[in-house]
């Protein structure tokens, strides 16, 4: 399971407008929607991606151990071996590649909108300027910078904390697709004791938490 993030975002009313789909919810697709032609999938077969990443000429992870696990399988496929399912979707997946460059909207997405999944557990009131929701192991920085782009004499205020409470939070501001400001949590084994404590602190603000939370949800596992 992934670490949640609360997102919180401050700006003017029609770029919080520009958020939201035609349904009414915040879509990073939306925002920033997958180029590629084929995105008819709900998931993705691991062997057609493997099979594309080979015909694309995807390079592997630069992770060693990851990149090792690659290779084998690399050299061990057969593509006589795919189902029909597999097999139209790695059609489908070299289209896109040809295309635009992705394979898939999770791979576009990772790039584009800094996380792999959509917003959740979200909330927005536009004539406030607020919306607030959930992304999984990052801030979606990347689309933001997108929707910044787009209104360029707009300042969109971010505030955003990790559910590992202290880690991966801070705040930024963006205007015309620059950050204009900054203050964002340094690596925790690179803190000091103040620093973690103040980070901490923010972050239970953010996520609206409290010290006594954390003591119960880890009583309670």
């Amino acid at each position: 399971m992934p670490n949640w993030i609360t997102n919180k975002i401050a700006a003017p009313k029609h770029v919080i407008k520009a958020m939201l789909n035609a349904e009414g919810r915040i879509d990073f697709a939306t925002m920033a929607p997958f180029p590629g032609p084929r995105d008819e999938w709900n998931d993705y077969a691991v062997d057609a991606e493997d099979a594309a990443k080979i015909v694309c000429g995807i390079p592997v992870s630069s992770h060693p151990l990851i990149a090792s696990l690659e290779q084998h399988s690399r050299a061990s496929f057969d593509i006589r071996k795919l189902s029909d399912e597999s097999f139209q979707q790695f059609v489908g997946f070299v289209e896109n590649y040809r295309a635009c460059g992705y394979l898939h909207s999770m791979d576009f997405a990772r790039q584009a909108w800094g996380t792999k999944w959509n917003a959740c557990e979200q909330k927005h009131n536009a004539d406030a300027g607020t919306a607030e929701f959930e992304t999984a192991w990052s801030c979606p920085a990347p689309v933001l910078v997108l929707l910044s782009k787009r209104f360029p004499d707009d300042e969109i205020s971010v505030t955003f904390a990790d559910e590992d409470i202290g880690s991966n939070c801070g705040t930024f501001t963006l205007k015309a697709g620059a950050v204009i400001a900054s203050d964002i949590a340094p690596a925790w084994r690179d803190m000091t004791e103040e620093q973690r404590a103040k980070w901490k602190a923010f972050a239970y603000q953010v996520r609206g938490w409290s010290p006594e939370d954390i003591a119960d949800a880890e009583a309670d596992d």
